[in-house]
């Protein structure tokens, strides 16, 4: 199972290396969470149409994939445990701010 295309090792995540965020997601457990996580930022933004939905969601793919990348530089590496905390912490701070800009927009949280 390869974590990153065009690469040899599953977790050599080079900078012109585009990781495989749903080979990720799925090897550490978190797809469903990213998926929650996309649904709650579809929500708060309101109607979007599909291309701008897609926009939307491709962006918090890059954005996990950044940190992903911030993450692993500074530790040096990176393992299966490492990327999935690395993930879950991502994951839970976008979560944690949907609801106030959902109150601040006039929504109920």
């Amino acid at each position: 199972m390869g974590l990153c295309t065009g690469c040899v090792y599953s977790l050599f995540m080079e900078p012109t290396v585009r990781l495989d965020l749903t080979t990720i997601l799925e090897a550490t457990g978190e797809l469903q969470h990213f998926l929650d996580l996309g649904a709650a930022r579809l929500r708060a933004e309101g109607p979007l149409s599909e291309e701008a939905s897609e926009a939307l969601i491709f962006s918090l793919a890059d954005e996990l994939e950044d940190h992903l990348r911030a993450m692993r530089s500074q530790q040096g590496s990176a393992t299966i445990n490492d990327l999935q905390a690395w993930t879950r912490v991502w994951i839970d701070r976008r979560q944690r701010a949907f609801p106030k800009r959902s109150l601040r927009s006039g929504e109920q949280g």
